[in-house]
């Protein structure tokens, strides 16, 4: 294989091909310099799914054949997606990968934190142990020494009294210290044993048994400074869209905060380092899928049970071919799915550059990176179904949303300084308009009630007809005027038997196919309006239908 020789410019060595990515076995680098080589992480684009990781450094390079040798990377590397990147005067003979299980691997900064935690409750422990010990020696010492006077010779009575009232105090003092000695050691050991309970958890979840590291064999004519990068992605990693939508008063814009909750658990922290959020799947495939010819013949249940055994034989190579096209359909298709910040649109994808640096550690979480803020343009109007809810919803409806490269996510609502709840801004619509709900307003009052006058049952041979009459009133009572959208609805009929008609309804658009009215209101500021609506049912008397 013909090596490259690496210059001015730079010039990138690709895992991925086959050309370039060479697996040496162990033993031609036995009599090499092998050369373990530092490095840091700079850069990170994360995707929705896994991320790109960008080591960079700089590596004297002996003279002759060496081995570069950079370890500690995460052992969620993949490998096909490595690549080397260096300028100098030397020759890179191969890039390996490859996963060591001796190395230990580097704990996360909140497991080192922990640990540390941990020993110290321990050591605290071991103290609290070695003064308990001390009491326990200086009451057995007070107890083995008793006896006061001789045989013969009696105590004074004043002697004897001093000497009780020393015992008794100092016997009291061991022992209180020692009840003390022992709650403070039941709290250290329950904490040292919460701490070691979610140490355990973490390990369990987050650190591999092995580290990643690549090996990079070279040949320089000379001696050289050079200077190189690492890039590679990791599967453990992604982002998901988070917004905050506030409004101040209606009539107002919406002001979007655009924001990315991203986790990582690669086995790698990234400590201040220029952070890229990408809409891109690298991890998931790029293969386009490809429809193969559908063969129409006779379909065969096969029953795996108590089919006769000629029956079963009867799926012949035709009938198999057909299990398999379909399975290759399937195999082929592409699965379902602060600071200043830059956006760009790339070939299939978009993204946003962060400028400040970022920390994430390596332990799961969710860290929140903010993307930007923008004001988007709203107009507002009230929405009531009365038949369902007898409340007037605002609802903000934006337009021209597709500029600000949103994605579909939770949304945080606030109106009027107050947090509204959750909502999801759903940037999957096929129209121009995005619409959502700020809630309740109380300031429209609506009510429901049927038209007494024009509800009326009629009996005629085996028919009966019911005619039922509506009326909702609307009422503002807010210092401005109001745009409200109401519908309401009248039963559709599903058999000949039962007819349905319409009768007035002043005003409204009707949907036909699903029996649906629709009133927009103008509404002034201190007004009522009055909407109503009949329909009439004609249908056997043998039924029972809910016509309300």
């Amino acid at each position: 294989m013909k090596s490259l020789k690496i210059s001015v410019p730079r010039h990138i060595l690709s895992a991925a091909s086959p050309l370039l990515f060479l697996f040496l076995p162990s033993a031609t680098w036995a009599g090499e310099n092998i050369q373990d080589t530092p490095s840091a992480i700079t850069e990170v684009t994360i995707f929705r799914q896994g991320a790109e990781v960008r080591r960079e450094g700089k590596v004297s390079i002996a003279a002759g054949r060496s081995v570069l040798k950079f370890t500690g990377l995460s052992p969620s590397l993949s490998p096909e997606s490595l690549q080397f990147t260096a300028t100098g005067d030397f020759t890179i003979l191969s890039v390996t990968h490859q996963l060591n299980y001796l190395a230990e691997p580097k704990p996360t900064k909140q497991i080192e934190a922990l640990e540390a935690r941990k020993k110290q409750f321990e050591q605290q422990l071991k103290q609290e142990q070695a003064l308990g010990q001390v009491f326990q020696e200086e009451e057995a010492l007070l107890l083995a020494n008793r006896q006061i006077g001789g045989q013969q010779n009696g105590v004074p009575i004043d002697g004897l009294r001093a000497t009780a009232d020393y015992f008794r105090q100092r016997l009291r003092e061991i022992k209180l210290e020692q009840l003390e000695i022992a709650r403070r050691q039941e709290i250290l050991r329950d904490s040292a044993n919460r701490l070691a309970l979610q140490l355990q958890q973490l390990n369990a979840a987050g650190q591999s048994r092995s580290v990643s590291e690549v090996v990079v064999a070279v040949d320089a004519p000379r001696a050289v400074r050079a200077g190189f990068r690492i890039s590679y992605l990791v599967s453990q990693a992604g982002w998901s869209p988070l917004y905050d939508l506030r409004v101040e008063s209606v009539g107002q814009p919406v002001q979007l905060q655009y924001k990315a909750q991203a986790y990582q658990q690669s086995g790698e922290d990234w400590e201040n380092v220029q952070l890229t959020l990408s809409t891109g799947k690298p991890m998931s495939t790029a293969r386009k899928p490809v429809l193969n010819t559908w063969w129409l013949r006779e379909h065969v249940i096969v029953v795996t049970g108590g089919a006769p055994r000629g029956r079963m034989q009867k799926m012949d190579m035709a009938e198999s071919e057909i299990l398999l096209d379909d399975a290759r359909i399937n195999s082929g298709a592409i699965p379902a799915e602060g600071p200043e910040v830059q956006a760009y649109d790339q070939a299939t994808t978009f993204a946003f550059r962060i400028n400040a640096p970022y920390d994430i550690p390596s332990d799961g979480q969710q860290y929140v990176v903010a993307i930007g803020e923008e004001t988007l343009p709203a107009s507002y109007e009230y929405y009531a179904a009365p038949r369902l809810n007898p409340h007037a919803f605002l609802t903000a409806n934006v337009t021209g949303w597709e500029q600000y490269r949103l994605l579909s996510g939770p949304a945080n609502l606030f109106f009027e300084g107050t947090y509204l709840g959750k909502s999801l801004l759903n940037a999957n619509v096929a129209t121009d308009t995005l619409s959502f709900s700020l809630g309740i307003d109380e300031g429209i009052i609506i009510t429901r009630q049927k038209e007494k006058q024009f509800t009326d049952k009629q009996f005629i041979g085996n028919k009966k007809t019911e005619t039922i009459g509506w009326e909702i009133e609307l009422r503002n009572n807010k210092r401005q005027a109001a745009s409200i959208v109401v519908e309401d609805q009248y039963p559709v009929s599903t058999t000949e038997e039962i007819e349905v008609e319409l009768g007035p309804h002043k005003g409204a658009e009707v949907d036909e196919a699903n029996g649906k009215l629709r009133w927009e209101v103008e509404l002034k500021s201190g007004a009522t309006e009055k909407l109503s609506f009949r329909y009439s049912v004609k249908y056997p008397k043998r039924m029972n239908l809910v016509l309300e």
